[in-house]
């Protein structure tokens, strides 16, 4: 299981990478273009995602008490949380 969560956690930390970097760069060509900040907020609503998110680690941290098992869920819970702010750098919409 070690290994298995150090090379999901390479994989990821490369997903994450690639994320951030087209993100930075995102960033440099709006900053570049000149065009003034957009004021409006956009309605994702991501709060029923947050608190799934919320139990989800309630429920793994709990259960290492229960299973020794339970133990390599946090490890895994914390890749997919970095490999979802990865993915949050590639589906931004570009503004133009």
């Amino acid at each position: 299981m070690y290994i298995f969560i150090t090379l999901v956690g390479i994989a990821v930390t490369v997903f994450f990478l690639a994320g951030f970097w087209r993100g930075l760069q995102n960033a440099i060509a709006e900053y570049r273009s000149g065009a003034p900040e957009p004021n409006d907020v956009p309605n994702y609503q991501y709060g029923s995602l947050a608190a799934l998110s919320v139990i989800a680690s309630a429920v793994i941290i709990a259960g290492a008490g229960f299973s020794p098992a339970m133990i390599y869920a946090g490890p895994l819970l914390a890749l997919v949380t970095a490999a979802g702010c990865g993915l949050a750098f590639f589906v931004e919409q570009k503004s133009t």
